[in-house]
């Protein structure tokens, strides 16, 4: 029987979305703050600030890897000051309600002190969220009353943010009592603390090293007043992670083969399986019958999500079983089928797409050979299976049941390599238990797995990390974006690394497409899949997707002749518009809020207002 974390009302908290209001009024304080019972559902309550069910996916939606089919005012540039609306501290406020008022001793102390470390970590995470959209923003560790001066304060800077975020954070690795693995994964324990300082530490050093003299228009802008380094912060983050490493309980997930024939696998547990697999997920969202996700429905279906996959460029990126680069010509010097392309390839792949073995439940009960599905499901044919249910009882409603993970242990294993590879100390041992250890478990079997490497990818670094000329940070990206694919990490991993513009220039690429006005078998079973073609009159009973070669005819789903391919072949790809602008790297100060608070400065290369006299 799974477990649910129940979130539970029991008091009358702060409930504004601005720092003005008034926190509703303090009745009974002492039963919630004078019994262990108390203070445990009063911290249930901020799990609710974590990604829930109907948007854990919204945050994967806009990475350079992933395909779709519309995009917002963000991505077209067109954001503004009025767009901006999640400047919000009510969760703040409540959080910081708990820490003033756990004070009673009628609880005893290391009982106090051990939620008050939850509530920090709470703090920690909601902190961050604000330093990774606004950068500098206010620091308040207390509930203001209607009159405070504090509510109209102004910015502190990201050396004040980051500094009490680990400060919350170091004080809830040391006063959370849990040690061991928490029942489902889905509260935090001391462990989770040090998993989410590495994660943040990690983020904020290398956005200053990044960014730092130059490495963005307004890099010395976003980091004045700084004097926090980023060396010192990468250690932080790496001291967080090989802590983790060395005294935690977690594992990476292995079974004996760690991949099985139909696209699952060790890798893909961690994602489908219904009891979360505790071992590896340090932090879980619960779903079951009564709290019902929608994976299925948001990746599978053409009514609802929009329609996301992954772009071709990134297949690419996943190397082959012997520790190869992937070359996408066979021997013959003509373009892989789709078929031959996910074979002898990393795990991971075949594990996050439907490739040309994966196979789905049908409506009788039988696993059969399934393709990706060209009826409006995938714009480039390589479709998205992470966090969805093989079984098409699950499509076109909220119907999953399965965990969602927040945190990994591979993240950390990730941070760590990060950190050290950024700070150029990472050793051919660390390389091992980190990248290493991934890579095992995704079936390689050669190349770098017990010596960092010393030889650049160039389609590598050409393609997504223009910047870079390590061998041992491209390879850990590699990974860092294989790994976490579709977990919410890839925007803010390219806004700290300063590729903004890369974002913007990278195609949605699909699948080679050998011919048109032809049925089409794309994974090799022996049934055809979809007719490509340019007229929508053109007839066949299959699937029929009509593209344009024309690259200024309107119509989005596009091909482009390869002049190289010895069989005339195609690659289709999706255009949409996406435009980056410099100031993207953080989100403006909301207008309404710099009209009522006259002492926050706007982030560089957005509109500044004053208020109205």
């Amino acid at each position: 029987m799974k477990k649910i974390l129940y979130i539970l009302s029991v008091i009358a908290v702060i409930s504004s979305c601005n720092l003005k209001e008034d926190p509703k009024a303090e009745t009974g304080r002492s039963i919630i703050f004078g019994t262990e019972f108390g203070l445990k559902s009063y911290c249930y309550s901020f799990y609710e600030y974590l990604p829930q069910k109907d948007a854990y996916f919204k945050i994967n939606t806009t990475g350079d890897n992933v395909a779709k089919n519309n995009i917002g005012a963000y991505e077209l540039g067109a954001y503004t000051e009025n767009t901006s609306t999640s400047w919000s501290w009510t969760a703040i406020r409540n959080v910081n309600y708990f820490i003033q008022y756990n004070t009673d001793p009628a609880v005893d102390q290391v009982t106090r002190d051990n939620y008050t470390g939850i509530a920090k970590f709470f703090r920690a995470y909601l902190y961050y969220d604000k330093l990774v959209k606004y950068g500098e923003v206010p620091w308040i560790d207390r509930p203001l009353d209607p009159n405070s001066d504090q509510l109209y304060a102004p910015r502190d800077n990201r050396d004040v943010i980051i500094s009490n975020i680990i400060d919350d954070l170091n004080y809830a690795y040391e006063h959370i009592t849990e040690k061991g693995i928490t029942a489902s994964s889905n509260t935090v324990n001391k462990w989770t603390a040090l998993a989410l300082k590495s994660r943040i530490c990690l983020f904020e050093g290398t956005f200053r090293k990044y960014h730092k003299s130059g490495g963005s228009q307004y890099g010395d802008d976003y980091l004045k007043g700084c004097t926090l380094s980023w060396e010192t912060l990468l250690e932080e983050a790496a001291e967080a992670a090989h802590t983790v490493i060395m005294n935690g309980p977690y594992k990476i997930h292995t079974t004996a083969n760690n991949y099985e024939a139909g696209g699952r696998g060790a890798y893909r547990d961690l994602f489908i399986s219904e009891e979360t697999v505790t071992e590896e997920v340090m932090l879980a969202l619960t779903l079951n019958d009564t709290h019902l996700g929608e994976a299925n429905w948001y990746l599978n279906s053409s009514s609802y999500g929009p329609h996301c996959c992954m772009t071709r460029s990134f297949a690419k990126t996943y190397l082959n079983i012997d520790g190869t680069t992937y070359n996408e010509k066979n021997s013959l010097g003509a373009y892989k089928t789709f078929d031959e392309e996910t074979k002898n390839r990393d795990y991971r792949l075949c594990q996050t797409i439907r490739g040309a073995d994966y196979t789905m439940k049908d409506a009788n009960g039988n696993y059969t050979r399934t393709s990706a599905n060209f009826a409006g499901h995938t714009l480039t044919g390589y479709q998205i299976t992470k966090l969805v249910i093989d079984d098409v009882a699950y499509e076109d409603k909220r119907s999953n049941t399965n965990d969602y993970p927040y945190i990994r242990y591979a993240e950390v294993l990730l941070n760590y390599a990060e950190a050290k590879a950024e700070l150029g100390t990472i050793t051919d041992d660390d390389w091992s238990k980190t990248i290493g250890t991934l890579r095992r478990r995704a079936g390689i079997k050669g190349g770098d797995l017990d010596n960092k490497p010393t030889v650049v990818d160039n389609f590598l670094k050409n393609t997504f990390y223009p910047n870079i000329t390590d061998p041992c940070i491209l390879e850990v990206r590699r990974d860092r974006a294989i790994e976490l694919f579709f977990e919410g990490f890839r925007l803010n991993d390219l806004k700290r690394w300063a590729l903004g513009k890369n974002w913007q220039n990278v195609k949605w690429d699909g699948v080679y497409i050998p011919a048109l006005d032809t049925e089409l078998d794309m994974n090799g079973d022996g049934v055809a899949d979809v007719y490509v073609t340019k007229s929508s009159s053109s007839g066949s009973g299959k699937i029929r997707m009509v593209v344009s070669d024309d690259p200024d005819d309107k119509l989005d789903q596009k091909i482009e002749k390869l002049s190289d391919d010895p069989n005339g072949g195609y690659i289709l790809y999706y255009r949409l518009p996406r435009k980056w602008n410099e100031n993207m790297y953080l989100y403006p100060i909301p207008e309404p809020t710099q009209q009522k608070n006259p002492n926050l400065s706007q982030n560089p290369g957005w509109i500044s207002f004053t208020p109205s006299k």
